[in-house]
């Protein structure tokens, strides 16, 4: 059983922030709960934030790095894990785990001790329980595993020889290991083959709205080219608005007042706190003082410290030749005055004799060789030089030469004094400096990797400046040209007049629509205009614990050099006793002397008076006086037990003199020679903490060009779709009104007398009315831009007499004009109507009117009217506006009424009702020749048509009612959204048809199928969702008796294009294949076809409602 611990009130505030973080954690709202985390921490201090919470950021890191394959970005996951860890008191086997890990990732013997001593402490701390339950058993048996998988390994990888049989058991213990890691994993969703084709048909700028776009373009003169590229920021808020809300209002116009302000693109954010900062120094500074981004020792006085530049700048640039020391310390003895005239030139003098002695020259070679990589790798101290320089004075003083002479020369000072020594001195230096490692295997350089690789995509090449006003942004004129080639790493903002800034910048090439193509779809990526607190912040955080952890390492091996300078102050201190001693023999008797072993004991036994052995400094003297009088070869820092320590102390009072100062002396050189090697150490983890604080800095770069870029081309391409519509629009209305205007002046020729006149009008109009009806029908076949040539009477013939059930592009475009009655006798029936006579004789009138003339309209309408059981509704509700009458548009009711009573066939008033009804549409609708927009435009008003009795015939026969679910993945919400109706479903054709080229043998019903699962929803976080994007399921209670589909071109199809777009329709499909809720096979047959300006529609009937109107034969009641 755990040990009881009081019970303690816990702060309601603390209280609050753990269950905060535990419900954003449970909720999958990661990038929350890590922001509520570094909040607290910068407001209340690492060491205040609960223990739970550290667990739990520590257990998504760790999550992090178990599941993804990317060792780079694997790597700072787990170190950052390990660091949480540690600030959690409870005991679990996830920190050993993840060191395991880290120390198979990159091969380091440290992390495996690391993982070692961390297993160790656990099941020590675990040992201690009276009593385990099943958890502590399962994380005991883990770390015990993790144990013999780090014993293992270590001797292994520092090149012990063992026997085959623990080369096994290492084996086997890995692949322990390596299950322990795997139970861990989760399985990363991967992208759906549906959405990459999506994003390369979207960015693909061949496609036929990119070459509509180019065409366009080439048709542009140079000043629309150029005011092309000047962005109203009224427009563009308006456009932001329209598509993210308020949010995206608030987000952009933050954008802009930050390049107002500041001038700059770029800055750097704080995700700690959310602080922007212009200048990386700034941010550095930042980092280190207020998010412990730097290691703080209690004094700075024993840091390790680099040498000058000077110094280490000496190290390369002479050729280190040894000196003939016995001839120089003659000339210092002798010529001091001359000696001090020695000119030194980059610390080198050629006045001092030199020595013929091979064995010191490659001796001298080879140390040279190491401090040169020193320097290189920022490992040289101060204290390596400080030791190398203290041979030299030695060396001197044998030859007589007293380190006071050599004060004030600059031989001590310069790498020239190495060159002095003999070859069993030199031999010790080399030694020494072959201990020490120039690079450390701690994985920094992962880091760096994961952060090129993020950071490269802020890159940004585009120039965006301003006007003065900042009323315009002006895109960069190089765009106008060509390619950008180079990167705007400085993102300086640069303000100039609009209506100059282009003058002189003349356009080349349509590289701008590929530029303009080139932005991928929105998904789980970062966009606009999500915070910019939350861009990398999982990746930002977890770099920011490994400098945690980093500067923890730092606080250990500072330690350790001051456990090392202490251990060599207890050692100076015996010294000095003995010296002490020494000085008070001469004035003694000899019967009266103490040894220097009784010395050191009554010295350890007063320390002992004074704090019970409780200090740092107290126990370090006593393991040094212990070495001392043990005879040891290298100092030990711990003792287990202090009272053996005691007892072995006064074991050896008596201790011969000689024999104690031998040891102190011995190992005094130990001690001494660790000092540098520990520097050493210290520097080359503090030089991995300035790379992991570089790559934080560069992972806290933001561009906000980066952020609004791929905005920029949404807006300017939907801009340009926009232009080039009403460009199409404009001139095909004005083709058609230059016709209807060349037809009438034809007429006016042909009258003769006003009474003449008269007769040929009505013939003249009949003729007009049978013009357009057969222009529409040939515009069922044919594309209204002439882009598509019809096919020859032949191969209509041809494809008359094609077998049933296939359905090529050629037969596709037959059954357009002679599918069905609903388009073979419509148009007949619509051809025998009267000419209309109550156009206006007033040719002018006649001109005007005819450009609102719309055919996709007409087509749709008359496709609807020849549903027969539309139609016998149409009759059946005579008087259908009971009550409602102002609420009914007149020229609906003008147009039902005169098909009920069949006068729509009476001379012009078919085409006089339909222009009324088109302007009436258009005052609600701002109707275009599109598909989808005719369609529900005519059905919204039908819902008009109605007995008070009984709902919309159109309600009945195309209306959808349909539900939109989704089951979060992360949270497993499966929130409720109000059911939704519409009149069918709209398809790009270049979808449809890209992927029955991809697919050839895939089913229409599976295509729609596959781009539908596209479709997808926010968990929204407002109302308790984690804020993850799902896939949509499509759910329908009832299949309604019609259901369209409309199919919308890209306005510039190629007949080939055409061909394989209709190559994948099928004459039946099963929608619950589309939808959910339906019996399986519940199949629809394709009955019409309408083809318009810019869209097919299909109408597809269920065939279980044909087989319920008594036969098949005798279904006909619907056309």
């Amino acid at each position: 059983m755990a040990p009881l611990l009081p019970l303690l009130v816990e702060d309601p505030e603390v209280a609050k922030i753990k269950k905060l973080v535990q419900d954003y954690f449970a909720q999958g709202n990661h990038i929350k709960a890590l922001e509520v985390i570094e909040d607290s921490i910068s407001v209340r201090g690492k060491e205040k934030v609960p223990g739970m919470v550290h667990y739990l950021q520590g257990s998504f890191f760790y999550e992090q790095g178990t599941k993804t394959e990317n060792s780079d970005m694997k790597f700072p996951f787990l170190l950052a894990s390990v660091e949480c860890f540690s600030q959690d008191l409870g005991v679990h086997a996830y920190s050993a785990i993840a060191l395991l890990e880290l120390g198979k990732l990159i091969g380091s013997v440290s992390f495996y001790r690391k993982a070692l001593n961390n297993a160790k402490e656990g099941l020590s701390f675990i040992a201690s329980f009276g009593g385990l339950r099943l958890r502590e058993e399962h994380t005991k048996s883990n770390l015990e595993n993790v144990v013999l998988v780090a014993e293992s390994m270590i001797p292994k990888l520092q090149g012990r020889v063992r026997s085959d049989s623990d080369t096994a058991a290492a084996e086997s213990m890995i692949q322990a290991a390596d299950t322990m890691v795997l139970l861990q994993k989760k399985s990363e969703p991967k992208l759906r083959e549906s959405k990459n084709i999506r994003d390369s048909i979207r960015s693909d700028p061949d496609t036929a709205a990119g070459k509509r776009l180019r065409s366009y373009w080439a048709s542009m003169d140079v000043e629309s080219k150029r005011n092309f590229m000047k962005i109203s920021i009224e427009k563009l808020k308006a456009y932001v608005e329209r598509l993210h809300g308020r949010e995206g209002l608030d987000a952009l116009e933050q954008v802009l007042d930050s390049a107002k302000i500041n001038r700059k693109w770029k800055f750097w954010m704080c995700r700690s706190c959310s602080q922007k900062f212009y200048y990386p120094k700034k941010f550095k500074s930042h980092l280190e003082q207020e998010h412990a981004a730097k290691f703080k020792p209690s004094t700075k006085k024993h840091m390790a410290q680099m040498v000058d530049e000077v110094w280490a700048g000496m190290i390369s640039v002479a050729d280190w030749e040894p000196v003939d020391a016995v001839a120089a310390a003659e000339m210092i003895k002798t010529q001091l005055e001359f000696v001090k005239e020695f000119v030194y030139e980059n610390g080198w003098s050629k006045n001092w004799p030199l020595a013929a002695d091979e064995e010191r020259s490659k001796l001298l070679k080879e140390i040279q060789l190491l401090l040169v990589s020193f320097r290189e790798h920022k490992i040289l101290s101060c204290s390596i030089r400080d030791w190398m320089m203290q041979f030299t004075v030695k060396h001197l003083a044998q030859l007589e030469i007293s380190e006071h002479t050599l004060t004030g020369r600059r031989l001590v000072e310069t790498p020239q004094s190495i060159c002095f020594l003999e070859c069993h001195e030199l031999n010790q230096i080399l030694y020494l400096l072959k201990r020490i490692n120039c690079e450390r295997v701690d994985g920094t350089e992962l880091v760096s990797k994961a952060t090129d690789s993020l950071c490269g995509r802020l890159r940004v090449k585009e120039k965006i400046e301003f006007d003065h006003e900042f009323s315009f942004m002006l895109l960069d004129k190089r765009l106008l040209r060509g390619k950008i080639a180079s990167f705007d790493d400085e993102g300086i903002i640069d303000v100039f007049d609009q209506s100059v800034h282009y003058t002189k910048t003349h356009p080349q090439g349509d590289d701008i629509i590929t530029w303009l193509l080139d932005y991928p779809l929105l998904d789980e990526s970062f966009e606009f205009p999500r915070s910019i607190r939350a861009h990398n912040l999982e990746i930002w955080v977890a770099v920011l614990r490994v400098i945690h952890f980093t500067c923890t390492t730092l606080g250990t091996k500072y330690a350790k050099k001051l456990q090392i300078l202490s251990y060599d102050a207890a050692l100076a201190d015996a010294k000095n006793l003995c010296i002490l001693e020494d000085k008070r023999r001469k004035n003694v008797p000899e019967d009266q002397w103490n040894t220097y072993a009784s010395l050191l004991c009554d010295k350890c036994d007063k320390r002992l008076e004074i704090d019970g052995g409780d200090s740092h400094t107290t126990k370090l003297c006593l393991c040094a006086v212990r070495d001392i009088l043990e005879g040891a070869s290298h100092p030990a820092f711990e003792f287990s037990d202090l009272e053996d320590c005691l007892t072995l102390i006064r074991g050896h009072k008596n201790l011969n003199d000689d024999i104690v100062l031998k040891s102190i002396d011995l190992l005094k050189s130990v001690v001494t020679n660790k000092v540098p090697v520990a520097d050493s150490k210290i520097l080359l983890v503090e030089n991995s903490r300035i790379i992991l604080l570089n790559d934080l800095v560069r992972l806290s770069v933001f561009d906000y060009r980066s952020y609004i870029l791929h905005l920029l081309k949404r807006f300017l391409r939907d801009e340009l779709d926009r232009i080039v519509d009403m460009d199409a629009k404009t001139k095909f209305a004005a083709a058609q009104a230059e016709h209807l205007f060349e037809e009438k002046q034809e007429k006016v020729k042909k009258s003769g007398s006003n009474k003449k006149k008269n007769k040929t009008n009505k013939r003249t109009s009949a003729s007009m009315s049978s013009r357009i009806d057969q222009d529409d029908v040939h515009e069922s076949s044919v594309s209204l831009e002439q882009e598509v040539t019809p096919p020859s009477p032949k191969s209509r013939e041809e494809d008359s007499t094609e077998p049933e059930g296939t359905l090529s592009s050629e037969r596709g475009r037959f059954e357009i004009s002679s599918n069905t009655k609903s388009q073979d006798e419509a148009t007949k029936d619509m051809k025998n109507m009267p000419g209309e006579d109550l156009l206006s004789e007033n040719l002018e009138s006649s001109h005007k009117e005819a450009t609102r003339y719309n055919s996709a309209l007409d087509m749709t309408l008359k496709a609807l009217l020849n549903i027969k059981v539309l139609e016998e509704d149409l009759v059946h509700n005579r008087q259908p506006f009971h009550g409602n009458l102002e609420q009914v548009p007149c020229a609906l009711k003008d147009f039902f009424s005169a098909v009920v009573s069949e006068q729509i066939k009476e001379d012009g008033l078919y085409s006089y009702l339909l222009s009324n009804l088109l302007a009436s549409l258009e005052e609600v609708h701002s109707l275009s020749s599109d598909a989808d927009e005719v369609v529900v435009a005519i059905l919204e008003f039908w819902h008009w048509w109605k007995s008070p009795e009984k709902e919309s015939l159109v309600t009945r026969l195309f209306t959808l009612e349909e539900y939109e679910r989704i089951s979060c993945t992360r949270c497993r919400r499966k929130p409720n959204y109000p059911e939704q109706s519409s009149y069918g479903i709209v398809m790009a054709a270049n979808s449809i048809r890209n992927l029955k080229c991809a697919f050839a043998n895939m089913k229409f019903e599976d295509i729609l199928k596959v781009i539908r699962m596209e479709d997808e929803m926010i968990c929204d976080a407002k109302t308790g969702g984690c804020g993850k994007i799902n896939s949509v399921h499509h759910i329908i209670s009832r299949c309604p008796p019609i259901f369209t589909i409309v199919l919308e071109w890209e306005k510039n199809e190629t007949e080939t294009e055409i061909s394989e777009t209709l190559k994948a329709l099928d004459w039946e499909i099963d929608i619950s294949r589309l939808y959910e809720g339906l019996e399986p096979n519940t199949n629809y047959r394709l009955v019409s076809v309408v083809n318009l300006k810019q869209s097919f529609v299909l109408l597809f009937f269920c065939i279980s409602s044909l087989l319920q109107c008594r036969n098949m034969e005798n279904a006909d009641w619907l056309w």
